[in-house]
């Protein structure tokens, strides 16, 4: 009961007074938060006093610009590992971050979810891979952050059994040099809950919930929130409607500055620092830019994607990686080269032209229904998109 207590009395402090009253004893450090270009994802690292945290972790495919981030930031240790829900561009870099050497002191989850098993849950999974247990969460929940921090989880309140998306981690995390509202994928039905039961209050940066999608971040919750900054996670090359001119705009007419993830070249480093927000333009140290010439194209009448190489540069595709959206399905290029004006046809099982590569699959591309191609670098950074032409 008395730890039970503590916890609430903690939960309110962080609510309520921006842990003003904790005694503090990283007064002088910066927050920051590095929120990684990945396409249309979520994965940020959240540092404070020496501690670091992960939030969400992206697609498989993106793995490797995770594992870029932790390395250049110097990151061998993690306090812990937040997922925020089941999707697969929040959930994708769990387990290869399980099999990597990142030590890894917590696994976090919501207790809430719904299109999911628990046996199956991805962070339950991950953890295993370690020996490890997940620690459930529920609203109200704090994680303490050295002694004057911390995590909050406001949400959810309540199972969501029509959209996923609504059973979103909601988390704040609070410090004597700012706050930061983590808004995952929660969309209106999930932000007026929490309205309605008073959770939400007004921080210094947020992180916009479901890719800045036109039916999440309402005025309601700017009014009640009232950020200095926001950031969006997307790539409109992949999701053309996002962030949504709706959502800008409401967030432009609160005077919020917001920046989008797809502006920056490998991530947004957001600082905190006094109640102040800054934020840098991070491009990798030792790493190639990425090749900003490189096409695709999906002939579904074939069932082929070419790869072209419209520069006057040769590029090296070894450990790139070819995406499909419909069928879910990832191949790893082999060790070729893609000098200047040349082409890679990648074909399957139905392909009757000649092709470079066959994918062992039956078929690739719908022809049917609209279906994308993202090609991924070696570093786990998407370069090249095309769809096959049919609407959505």
């Amino acid at each position: 009961m008395k730890k039970r207590m503590f916890s609430i009395l903690l939960s309110l402090c962080f609510l309520f007074t921006g842990c003003q009253a904790v005694i503090s004893e990283n007064a002088d450090a910066s927050v920051q938060l590095l929120c990684l270009n990945i396409g249309k994802a979520d994965c940020m690292l959240l540092l404070y006093g020496g501690n670091a945290y992960l939030i969400d972790t992206g697609y498989e495919q993106t793995w490797p610009a995770l594992k870029t981030a932790l390395s250049q930031f110097g990151i061998t240790h993690l306090n812990g590992v937040f997922l925020t829900h089941c999707h697969e561009d929040h959930q994708g870099g769990l387990m290869p971050l399980a099999k990597s050497d990142i030590a890894v002191d917590a696994w976090y989850a919501a207790r809430i979810f719904y299109d999911q098993k628990e046996s199956k849950h991805p962070a339950k999974l991950a953890a295993a891979e370690r020996g490890a247990e997940v620690t459930w969460l529920d609203a109200g929940a704090v994680i303490p952050v050295g002694n004057d921090a911390g995590f909050t989880v406001l949400g959810p309140l309540s199972v969501n059994t029509d959209n996923e998306n609504n059973n979103s981690l909601v988390l704040r995390f609070d410090s004597p040099q700012g706050s930061i509202l983590l808004a995952g994928d929660m969309k209106e039905e999930e932000e007026y809950e929490l309205l309605d039961a008073g959770m939400l209050t007004p921080c210094d940066l947020l992180k916009v919930g479901h890719h800045g999608d036109n039916k999440a971040t309402s005025k309601d919750l700017l009014e009640a929130v009232r950020p200095k900054a926001a950031i969006i996670l997307t790539s409109t090359a992949e999701e053309p409607d996002t962030p949504a001119e709706s959502t800008v705009r409401r967030l432009d007419r609160i005077g919020c500055k917001t920046y989008v993830s797809q502006e920056f070249h490998d991530a947004a480093l957001f600082t905190l620092s006094d109640g102040k927000v800054s934020v840098e333009d991070v491009t990798w140290q030792g790493v190639p830019q990425r090749a900003e010439d490189i096409r695709l194209t999906i002939n579904t009448e074939q069932d082929t994607v070419t790869i072209s190489n419209t520069g006057n540069e040769a590029v090296a595709l070894s450990g790139f990686n070819l995406y499909s959206t419909k069928g879910n399905d990832l191949l790893e290029l082999p060790e070729v080269t893609l000098s200047s004006g040349d082409q890679y046809v990648i074909g399957s099982g139905e392909t009757t032209v000649n092709t470079d590569l066959t994918w062992r699959k039956k078929r690739v591309w719908n022809d049917g229904k609209f279906d994308m191609g993202i090609l991924y670098d070696a570093y786990g950074r998407p370069i090249a998109w095309a769809d096959n032409g049919i609407a959505e």
